[in-house]
């Protein structure tokens, strides 16, 4: 038996009417009643653009304290701008040793070298192309390496060798991808799987796993002493201080039997002030995400929907809104 009532379907319908007539949010008393629901949804939004702020501050703080800066967005953009920049310096001072103008004290491009794969060279040790992109691999890892070391206070030696050690672990990978190119590429789509389930750990466990396969497949490899670490390191680290990006301060330690001095590493008000710049035109892109108190704006476009919060005005105005509302009813 049908329980169908045709006076119950035209109220329901009169009643949908009616709250598409007063348009989002439902039935409200009057136009005060329906500013104060706009209000509160503007104040709402407002709280998940601060929780995004926070929450993006948050992840800076634990990078910085974990040493890693380079991997927080102000990091990749550094990384991004600066890698040309410094492929063309290294570039530059390698064409330089070529054509015997070096002198005695960059003989640690010598070691530099060996992180090119010899596809980049011809028959009589020239570049194929001379092209300054060849460094940007170079280049990333000194850049890594320094943005995570001016987290902390680091010594100009320990910068230094941290950088010497990134560099010879590449070259022994390009060894391992000249010689053996087949295996190299199985083994990196491992490691890289395996890596990417840890928390932690991941750049030591990808260093030692690389080199026990090399030693298994009994590659050999003369180790670069740690004076040459140092040496390469120290190079690197004067074309950042080229750049106007870190400088070195002089700071005196109290010793056991006497006072000496000792070299940290410091960025520049130059590197600090991109660094800031950056974090705050960034940190209230991505809100906080939580479910609207009132249904969301119909999409007009694609950049004009959902949400309420500086659609149509800086100061979010609930009559401006309310206003833009009807507006958009009555073009319908």
């Amino acid at each position: 038996m049908s329980t169908n009532n045709p006076h119950k379907t035209q109220v329901e319908k009169a009643h949908l009417e009616e709250l598409l007539n007063k348009g989002v949010g439902g039935k409200y008393k009057n136009d005060s009643d329906y500013l104060e629901k706009i209000a509160q949804e503007i104040e709402w939004e407002e709280q998940m653009v601060r929780g995004g702020i926070e929450r993006y501050n948050n992840t800076i703080k634990k990078a910085v304290e974990k040493g890693t800066e380079s991997t927080t967005k102000a990091g990749l953009n550094s990384t991004q701008k600066y890698v040309p920049i410094i492929s063309k310096l290294i570039h530059t001072d390698i064409k330089n040793c070529f054509q015997g103008e070096a002198g005695r004290h960059q003989t640690c491009f010598k070691l530099l070298l060996q992180c090119l794969s010899q596809k980049d060279f011809q028959e009589d040790k020239e570049f194929v192309k001379d092209d300054p992109f060849i460094w940007a691999t170079v280049s990333l890892i000194a850049i890594k390496n320094i943005l995570d070391g001016i987290s902390k206070l680091v010594t100009v030696n320990a910068l230094a060798i941290d950088i010497g050690t990134s560099l010879e672990l590449e070259a022994r990978l390009t060894l391992f991808k000249d010689v053996l190119p087949e295996k190299h590429k199985q083994l990196e789509s491992k490691i890289n799987i395996r890596a990417n389930k840890m928390s932690k750990n991941k750049r030591r466990y990808k260093q030692k796993v690389w080199v026990y396969f090399m030693n298994k497949n009994n590659l050999f490899w003369s180790e670069w002493s740690k004076a040459d670490k140092l040496h390469l390191g120290c190079k690197i680290v004067e074309y950042f201080e080229r750049e106007g990006l870190i400088t070195h301060e002089d700071r005196k330690k109290l010793g056991y039997k006497k006072r000496r001095s000792i070299l940290y590493v410091c960025p520049t008000e130059k590197l600090t002030q991109e660094i800031r710049n950056f974090n705050i035109h960034n940190e209230a892109l991505i809100p906080k995400f939580m479910p609207m108190l009132m249904p969301p704006m119909s999409w007009s476009s694609p950049y004009s929907g959902g949400y309420y919060a500086k659609k149509y005005n800086y100061q979010n105005k609930p009559k401006d809104i309310f206003n833009a509302l009807q507006f958009r009813k009555r073009n319908k």
